[in-house]
């Protein structure tokens, strides 16, 4: 699958006026860092970068000051209100050396799932992965289908194929199928409440 295409330009203005005028033209500053090179700040169009990250893709071809870099979003800020980015980081990736990186968790099978009642509960939605760039998935998959209540999925439950390795404690549950927290009263039981509320109120009527 081909790595996403997206053009930045080096950045030259500083500041917080200048932050300011940026984000006023919907261009978000950044930087670009990895391989042992030197740090570079960049510019690039808010528009073109949530297209980027829109398109699930892990790996972006970075075009920016007459360089293309193989990269990752390493992190992305966004303002907490208007949900705009504030500012990116990019990783530029060797192809042969593996990476740390984050990839969501996707959970499949859901409606074919036993209708037990039970309630399906993501726990970990995101998982810290090591592995080549050319490996890196755009999800983690988990099928349900077959889980029933009182079941989990644990790290260690996995079968990621032997390219990726997950960081994280083998016993870390990713997702549980738990009992319903309030059970349905049955029609017998609602009926039994029925008539003791009746002969409770018949009672009262006789005493008066």
């Amino acid at each position: 699958m081909a790595n996403y295409q997206l053009a930045a330009e080096v950045r030259t203005a500083f500041g917080t006026n200048a932050v300011k005028k940026l984000r006023r033209e919907k261009l978000v500053p950044g930087n670009v860092y990895g391989r042992n090179n030197d740090n570079v700040h960049l510019l690039v169009a808010e528009r073109e970068l949530e297209k980027a990250i829109q398109s699930g893709e892990p790996l972006i071809d970075l075009a920016v000051g007459g360089e293309k870099k193989i990269v990752l979003i390493k992190d992305l800020q966004r303002d907490f209100v208007r949900g705009t980015i504030d500012h990116v980081d990019f990783y530029e990736v060797s192809m042969d050396k593996p990476v740390d990186t984050t990839v969501f968790v996707v959970l499949t099978g859901e409606e074919e799932r036993e209708s037990d009642g039970g309630l399906v509960n993501l726990v970990m939605r995101e998982l810290n992965i090591s592995c080549l760039p050319m490996d890196i998935p755009e999800n983690i998959t988990i099928d349900v289908s077959q889980m029933v209540i009182g079941d989990t999925i644990t790290v260690s439950d996995l079968d990621l194929g032997g390219k990726i390795t997950v960081n994280q404690d083998p016993d870390e549950v990713i997702v549980t199928v738990a009992a319903p927290t309030k059970v349905e009263e049955s029609a017998e039981d609602e009926e039994a409440e029925v008539e003791a509320a009746e002969e409770a109120e018949a009672e009262a009527e006789a005493e008066e």
